[in-house]
């Protein structure tokens, strides 16, 4: 998306004043603020404050991955990091996210199911939190 772009630009600034954990938890609390969004849309244009932090989510987040994944790897292995955190996210994140997503909703309905994904968001945000600090 359009939003997407500036954040990929400025994310390397922001990782270094930040720090990656912080970035990574912005990122992950701009998931949760998305989720209650889409949970109560009303209008179809509701959708575009969403839409907006996407940057936010999906830029800054890969964008601080892939530095991260590459500060962690061992000698030589960048690139094996930077593969297997596509196929985390790519692969897995996004197929198990699909059939539960859609599972969950075809039980509780699409306000439910977003919802529910803000929660589990916010739970994982308070864990990763404590982890960090």
């Amino acid at each position: 998306s359009i939003s997407g772009a500036p954040m990929f630009w400025f994310s390397g600034p922001l990782t270094e004043k930040l720090g990656a954990d912080r970035v990574l938890v912005l990122s992950l609390c701009s998931y949760m603020l998305r989720f209650l969004n889409y949970a109560f849309i009303r209008n179809p244009f509701h959708a575009l404050p969403a839409e907006a932090i996407r940057g936010v989510t999906f830029a800054a987040f890969w964008s601080t991955g892939t530095v991260f994944a590459h500060k962690i790897s061992p000698p030589g292995m960048s690139a094996t990091m930077l593969l297997f955190m596509n196929a985390m996210y790519g692969g897995l994140g996004q197929s198990v996210g699909a059939i539960l997503g859609g599972k969950l909703q075809s039980k509780v309905g699409t306000v439910n199911t977003f919802l529910t994904a803000a929660l589990a968001d916010f739970v994982f945000v308070c864990f990763l939190t404590l982890y960090l600090s």
